[in-house]
């Protein structure tokens, strides 16, 4: 069956705070938390294997909800497109972002992935998606000096030679990232956030899934603890399928380099869980940095 959804239409972000902004903050609160679930699964079980686990149950969950709200179905052309942003935001961005992680250090990772926000930024205004205003231009650049103080007032240790492998890898995934939030706002304006992430997510998880069947069968799935199981759950319905629905919303809505920067929050959520939970208070830089995000992405949205 062929879409009979309309074209798309360009639309300006609308001005002000929306519903859709409180909806990025919820999406940033469950990545804060699924940050936090994740290490203590990872530290029980195969990266590999734990995606391959996660994505399928996300796949099969957004599939599920898109037939039954009756998602526009794209064209057969389309799914070319939708399959290569799938392979980007899903398999590679997936694959380069946990050996990156892996290869580098903690402060490292977040300092490059502050870049998300510029890059797609950049892309989105030179492929002609958004028009960028010189308040959003320092709103950017204000919310990246506050990811930089974040990070360097908490005492991670920073620095570049030994872990450039790794470094570059997290870079490359933000690249796939920044292609895959300004690729998918075309699909989404044309069938809607729920088709857009469903085809996306299911296409991309294909290879994901053929690549970690080596991961999977070497598992000892029996000896998994219930209490993984429930962080394995929580990570694919939450900090997937709810929250990849919700960056598609923001996507089609606010555009991709406003959406984008609310993923400078998430350090602001992993702060204040390590304040809450570890006892961890934050410094002033930290602080400042926090109260500098929150002033970018006002800018940007006002």
């Amino acid at each position: 069956m062929v879409s009979t959804a309309a074209p798309p239409v360009r639309t300006a972000a609308p001005p002000g705070l929306t519903s859709t902004d409180a909806l990025l903050v919820g999406m940033v609160l469950i990545w804060g938390v699924n940050y936090i679930v994740l290490k203590a699964v990872l530290a029980a079980m195969n990266p590999f294997a734990l995606n391959a686990v996660r994505f399928s149950l996300a796949a099969a969950a957004v599939a599920a909800i898109a037939l039954v709200r009756r998602a526009p179905r794209p064209p057969r052309a389309a799914l070319v497109r939708l399959g290569l942003l799938g392979l980007l935001g899903n398999t590679i961005y997936q694959f380069a972002f946990i050996q990156g992680v892996a290869l580098t250090r903690a402060g490292n990772a977040a300092l490059i992935m502050a870049a998300v926000p510029v890059q797609t930024a950049v892309l989105s205004h030179l492929g002609g998606h958004e028009r960028l205003r010189r308040r959003d231009v320092l709103g950017l650049l204000i919310s990246t000096a506050g990811i930089t103080a974040i990070v360097l007032g908490s005492g991670h240790e920073v620095g570049f030679g030994p872990t450039m492998k790794g470094d570059l890898l997290i870079l490359a995934s933000t690249f796939c990232w920044s292609v895959y939030t300004i690729g998918t706002k075309p699909m989404a304006d044309r069938f809607g956030p729920l088709s857009a992430t469903a085809w996306t997510m299911g296409l991309g998880a294909i290879p994901l899934v053929l690549v970690s069947i080596p991961a999977v069968v070497a598992e000892p799935w029996r000896a998994v603890r219930p209490a993984i199981w429930a962080g394995i759950v929580f990570s694919a319905f939450g900090a997937l399928v709810v929250a990849y629905l919700i960056w598609s919303r923001g996507v089609q809505r606010i555009g991709p380099s406003r959406t984008a920067l609310y993923s400078n929050v998430t350090p602001i959520v992993a702060m204040l869980t390590a304040w809450a939970l570890l006892g961890e208070t934050p410094t002033a830089w930290q602080g400042a940095g926090a109260a500098g995000i929150f002033t970018g992405i006002y800018l940007t949205r006002t």
